[in-house]
């Protein structure tokens, strides 16, 4: 419920279905019960969609992906949302600079998130440029994203394009999922 808003028919009624369900979304919550809770969705969510291989990653459901970063400032809102209303912003980046600003993420956490979503985004859309179709796989052939890695910046010199892009990729959910776990732990 964190992310409804009224796309169709009457607004004001949206409007009012979104602030009557505030009190249902940021309320007190204990700690343990919303990161078990978040830790459980998010393993599910990998298991069941987000399949790496040792041909492919994906983007947005795998390790590190755009969902870790989701479920962490999804987890933040919801953890301090109710003390603090100004992070009961839509939209990933809005709310990672709202938590940034109210100092309820460490700032050097925020800029690396901030830094990996706006990374993964760019990904994922020249992704959809290259293969003409919603992706979120990512090939592990260097040799298979030159025209991607091309779109994305990176030129030959020494290293492929390929290979630069997929050692920034590796960087990045590595980084990504490092801060999934210090925050939400693994589970163990």
């Amino acid at each position: 419920m964190l992310r409804a808003r009224p796309v169709a028919g009457d607004r004001s009624v949206g409007a009012d279905f979104c602030s009557a369900i505030q009190d249902l979304i940021y309320r007190d919550e204990d700690r343990e019960t919303l990161v078990g809770d978040i830790r459980a969705m998010r393993r599910r969510m990998e298991e069941e969609v987000g399949k790496e291989s040792e041909k492919q990653y994906n983007i947005k459901q795998g390790a590190g992906g755009l969902v870790d970063i989701e479920f962490v400032v999804q987890y933040s809102q919801l953890f301090h949302g109710k003390k603090h209303r100004w992070i009961r912003v839509p939209g990933t980046y809005n709310a990672l600079r709202a938590l940034r600003r109210l100092r309820l993420l460490k700032d050097e956490d925020c800029v690396t998130l901030l830094s990996a979503y706006l990374f993964l985004r760019q990904l994922e859309s020249k992704m959809r440029i290259v293969s003409n179709q919603a992706t979120s796989e990512l090939n592990r052939d260097p040799a298979e994203l030159w025209s991607l890695a091309r779109r994305m910046g990176y030129l030959d010199d020494g290293l492929s394009a390929g290979q630069k892009l997929l050692l920034e990729y590796e960087g990045v959910s590595r980084r990504v999922r490092g801060l999934f776990l210090r925050i939400l732990g693994d589970g163990s």
